[in-house]
């Protein structure tokens, strides 16, 4: 059997050992035309991005495993059209960046940045009595989009604030509905959106959620709610959110996902800032796509790939498998 890893050679000879024997892995770059040249013939792929053009031609493909949580760079219109590919992802990340989206919220309602950099310029006038006091946490209204495995683990980690919690999923139900205090579905949005003083996003990119916050979901958040993006960047309308936050309609937001990316990264290499400067707004927090990498975050996501690979390979059922109608 013949697996395809698209990744630098420290990756591959972790692939190759968490699948001893089992299988012959092939190194590649992530572009079709080097995917097809060395692994048109793979029954497997490891990789977070998967071009539709690979998947329509390698006839033997029947796994395409994603190392992260996001499966929006694997082409799932090209695998629907097959039929018979399991895509599978990893939750390995979902503690991290729960933990992450904390950080997010009390960086921008204590205003540790803005802290942090004055007085490294021997600037005390944001202290003691000065015009940016801490925004309290507790007895607030904390609102989830999207209550699985992130999701879930934030609102953990939130009950130690003493919030209180409304989450929202696609269907209205969860099995860690027990989290929080109120379970919602998107049609509930209008209703609990302007009750919340604090909203996150924690769900997953599909045809249902894109450009999802977009103007008037901004106009339904109070003008001291605070949004926490650690999802993907496609479900906020970035026009939108930028006059928000330039007009003061909310009163913050905290991102670590972006609407492109450096070229190394898959994207086109266009900063967010020839767009729409957001890095000139003093109302925002901004992180480089880091909230689930950790110091074990590697090491950990490779044994799982590697683990579900092998299953495979023997004839197992892989675990994970995205519905490829919902998308996640």
């Amino acid at each position: 059997m013949k697996m395809l890893v698209p990744y630098d050679d420290d990756i591959v000879e972790q692939i190759r050992e968490a699948v001893a024997s089992r299988a012959e892995i092939i190194q590649s770059e992530h572009t079709a035309e080097d995917m097809l040249d060395k692994g048109s013939d793979a029954v497997a792929v490891a990789s977070g991005r998967v071009p539709g053009e690979y998947i329509r031609h390698a006839e033997q493909l029947r796994m395409i495993q994603a190392f992260g949580a996001g499966i929006d760079k694997i082409n799932l219109d090209a695998v629907r059209e097959r039929g018979d590919i399991f895509v599978c992802n990893s939750h390995i990340n979902a503690a991290e960046v729960a933990e992450y989206s904390v950080m997010l919220l009390l960086a921008l309602t204590k205003n540790i940045i803005v802290n942090d950099r004055e007085l490294r310029k021997g600037n005390w006038r944001y202290g003691w009595g000065g015009p940016r006091p801490n925004i309290e946490i507790r007895h607030k209204q904390a609102l989830i989009i999207g209550l699985g495995n992130v999701g879930s683990e934030l609102a953990r980690r939130l009950r130690c604030f003493d919030l209180h919690m409304t989450g929202v999923t696609r269907s209205g139900q969860s099995p860690h509905a027990h989290l929080v205090d109120n379970l919602g579905d998107p049609t509930s949005l209008p209703e609990v959106v302007p009750s919340a003083d604090f909203v996150f996003l924690t769900l997953p990119l599909t045809k249902d959620t894109y450009r999802l916050v977009d103007d008037e979901f901004l106009s339904w958040m109070k003008t001291t709610a605070i949004l926490v993006n650690v999802s993907r960047a496609a479900i906020v309308v970035e026009e939108a959110l930028f006059r928000a936050l330039e007009e003061k309609q909310i009163r913050g937001t905290a991102l670590d996902v972006w609407w492109d990316y450096p070229r190394e990264w898959g994207g086109s290499g266009v900063s967010p800032s020839e767009r729409f400067p957001f890095h000139e707004l003093d109302n925002i927090v901004v992180s480089p796509h880091r909230a689930a990498y950790s110091e074990h975050i590697m090491r950990d996501q490779i044994r799982f790939v590697g683990k579900n690979l092998l299953r495979f390979t023997r004839g197992e059922k892989p675990l994970n498998i995205i519905d490829l109608d919902l998308g996640y």
